[in-house]
């Protein structure tokens, strides 16, 4: 399998069998070109198996495509590096604005500003913050960028905290592909400490009228013995300490409680040995807020090496921190994410095989001679029930993929309760009689009305039955009880529906995330409870879309769990229905069915022509329209995915034809999203099947055809 990888940068067979041999497993990353041409990357696993003997049995390989994990990843790193060059490397106010002056977004500064949330300023005249006096400086800035130029001024404005400052400001265009201006970069740079400390200290001070303005360095001297004196622009302006308040340790006093002792101490070592000082603490900004600063502090000594003072620098690293630690989380994120998927894979390739046993033992039954009529039925069930299964299964994580991503709506009218429980717990029965369950229900004397789509709340109250019986061991008690509560507002109520077994229960450490995505109670290769860890999570969003609630209560392993489902209930009984329309009754058809799978279009037809109709079968896009031609059905049955033509093409091809302008043209595809629906309808199809295709509802179409 070596030399199936066509790889540019290949391992010599012989170096991997020499590690093979010497460490029983092997790991190595190709870059390699399909037989299409495309390039991806590929991670291959190898691993030796040997004999009790320990001599080598056989090689397990695996190879697994990560050119798109890889992509992502970089992608990540990219826009991570590039969030923080944005913040780290500039101690400004940075904005971009439109061409006419308006805010689009703050991209840095916000502590500056003393901006708790800049949403409501989005889309704003940038221009209305400055003081009147300042506004056509900024306006006129603004205009000069727009044109293409570079714009500068400077200009006070009150920052939302209630502080005047004096901001130096540059704005420059941003430009499109073309070279146009398409946006505008507004820099501004506190320089208000920095105008003060050059009028109050002048040329003797001149070391600190740079770092005054700087939003996340403070320059503060203490004396030969460590003690901070004189004026500390800086210092002050930052913590919001008095000159009084920070003279000697008093500075200490802007120091978290928890870091206050431990950096004197460290200090005073430094001071004592005449070493420079590096520490990391936090520090109470003036408007109450804790800052992670870096700490510097060096020696400064006269010509006879007698130290005269110290010079420190004060960082505020607050944002870096976050930063390491945003990036941490999201990659232990990440990294979860790729175990999940891997688990999950292994799940659904596990579920989706499990099936296939029982149907090729069931068509070997069926095949066989001298078969009983028991032995054929029994056969035809095991069929059925396994299809269920795996449409089931396909079904789910159709509708959590389209509940995620706000595809799936409700078909909700008034329902009765009882009809949606009586409903679950019919379907649970047989599962609870066949492990020796007791299943007791308990509804309210009333009956209890809601606004919800039947189906999808018998799907939630079924799979909560289903678990309960997979997971409370035979012999166990289940109750599902329902109970009307008040509601949260005035004058409203709601149903409590509880469903509460006495089996396994769940371990503390799962529990906050039973309705996680894949999340299952065990990992165990018997798999002896079966799912795809989806199941819960469905039923909660589910809920959830009815404007409900579901929590989970367990006292731990073997103490039983209850799942707790909270719905609103209508005010105000609906009307009773009116009778049913009576049945339709089918009427022999002609029906063309069309697929590339020979097999499922002749056994449709076989069951199509069972039910009294007349069927042709075609297995490609041009036999198809030949056969449409010769045949002239009234119902065309469909596949989308078609050798030669694809079913969108046959079906404008059909719609052609004047002879078959009445036909009912019916999709079946394996995919059921939204806009496949949609491409369906303008290819010109009446209706939409999913496959396997519900019968019962292709029975229903065809009654209804005039």
């Amino acid at each position: 399998s070596h030399e199936l990888l066509k790889t540019e940068s290949a391992v010599p067979f012989a170096q991997i069998e020499e590690v093979l041999l010497r460490e029983d497993q092997w790991m190595g990353e190709f870059v390699h070109t399909r037989q299409d041409g495309r390039r991806i990357t590929v991670l291959v696993r190898k691993s030796l198996d040997r004999d009790p003997q320990g001599h080598p049995r056989m090689v397990l390989e695996t190879i697994t495509d990560i050119t798109q994990r890889q992509a992502a990843e970089a992608a990540l790193r990219a826009s991570e590096e590039f969030k923080r060059s944005v913040i780290e490397s500039s101690p400004d106010c940075i904005k971009v604005l439109d061409l006419a002056g308006r805010l689009l977004s703050l991209e840095a500064g916000r502590e500056l500003l003393g901006l708790a949330d800049v949403t409501p300023l989005l889309g704003q005249p940038w221009v209305d913050l400055w003081k009147n006096e300042d506004r056509a400086a900024a306006q006129a800035a603004v205009v000069t960028a727009a044109a293409g130029g570079e714009g500068h001024f400077v200009g006070f404005f009150r920052t939302f905290d209630g502080h005047d400052k004096c901001w130096d400001v540059a704005i420059s265009p941003i430009r499109d592909a073309h070279g146009q201006p398409a946006r505008l970069l507004a820099v501004s740079r506190d320089v208000t400490e920095r105008r003060a400390a050059e009028q109050a200290l002048h040329d003797s001070e001149a070391r600190f009228r740079a770092a005054v303005g700087a939003v996340s360095s403070l320059i503060w001297t203490n004396n030969a013995q460590g003690m901070m004196e004189g004026e500390q622009v800086g210092w002050g302006s930052f913590t919001g300490q008095s000159r009084e308040e920070y003279q000697g340790h008093g500075w200490s006093e802007a120091l978290h409680p928890e870091d206050a002792q431990p950096t004197i101490d460290a200090w005073e070592q430094a001071v004592a040995e005449r070493r420079p000082f590096e520490f990391e603490h936090r520090v109470r900004r003036r408007d109450g807020a804790w800052r992670i600063c870096s700490v510097r502090a060096v020696p400064v000594c006269a010509e006879d090496g007698a130290i005269r003072e110290w010079v420190g620098v004060h960082t505020d690293i607050t944002q870096s921190r976050e930063l390491e630690a945003s990036l941490f989380a999201r990659a232990e994120e990440l990294a979860q994410a790729d175990r999940s998927k891997d688990e999950f894979l292994a799940m659904l390739a596990h579920e989706l095989r499990n099936p296939l046993a029982p149907l090729r033992n069931a068509a070997e039954i069926l095949q066989a001679a001298g078969v009983s009529a028991e032995e054929r039925a029994q056969a035809q069930r095991i069929i059925v029930r396994q299809i269920e299964n795996m449409s089931r299964m396909i079904d789910d994580l159709l509708d959590v993929s389209r509940i995620t991503e706000g595809k799936i709506s409700l078909r909700k009218k008034p329902v009765a309760l009882e009809a949606i429980l009586t409903a679950a717990t019919s379907l649970a029965r047989s599962g609870c009689a066949a492990h020796g369950q007791e299943l007791s229900v308990t509804l309210p004397p009333e009956p209890v009305w809601l606004e919800a789509d039947a189906t999808r709340l018998e799907q939630v109250f079924n799979n909560l039955l289903t678990n309960a019986c997979k997971y409370s061991g035979d012999g166990s008690h289940i109750a599902l009880t329902a109970e009307v509560v008040p509601g949260s507002t005035p004058g409203a109520r709601e149903v409590v529906v509880s469903v509460k077994d006495d089996g396994t229960g769940i371990d503390p450490e799962l529990l906050p995330r039973v309705f996680d995505l894949f999340v299952q109670a065990t990992r165990a290769l018997d798999r002896a409870h079966g799912g795809l860890g989806i199941g819960l999570t469905l039923v909660q969003r589910l809920v959830k879309l009815h404007g409900g609630t579901i929590t989970a209560h367990s006292d731990g392993l073997d103490q039983g769990a209850e799942f707790i489902v909270r719905l609103p209930i209508l005010r105000v009984a609906p009307p009773p229905l009116p009778p049913p329309a009576p049945v339709a009754q089918e009427v022999p058809r002609r029906i063309l069915i069309v697929d590339d799978n020979t097999d499922s279009a002749r056994s449709l037809a076989i069951l199509q022509k069972r039910r009294g109709h007349e069927t042709r079968t075609a297995f490609t896009g041009p036999d198809a329209v030949t056969a449409a031609t010769e045949f002239r059905p009234e119902v065309v049955l469909l596949d989308i995915g078609l050798p030669g033509m694809d079913g969108f093409e046959v079906a404008r091809a059909i719609r052609a034809m004047p002879a078959l302008s009445g036909v009912l043209l019916i999709a079946m595809s394996g995919y059921g999203r939204d806009e496949d629906r949609a491409e369906a309808k303008l290819a010109g199809f009446d209706e939409y099947l999913v496959k396997p295709v519900d019968l019962e509802q292709l029975r229903t179409w065809l009654r209804a055809r005039k």
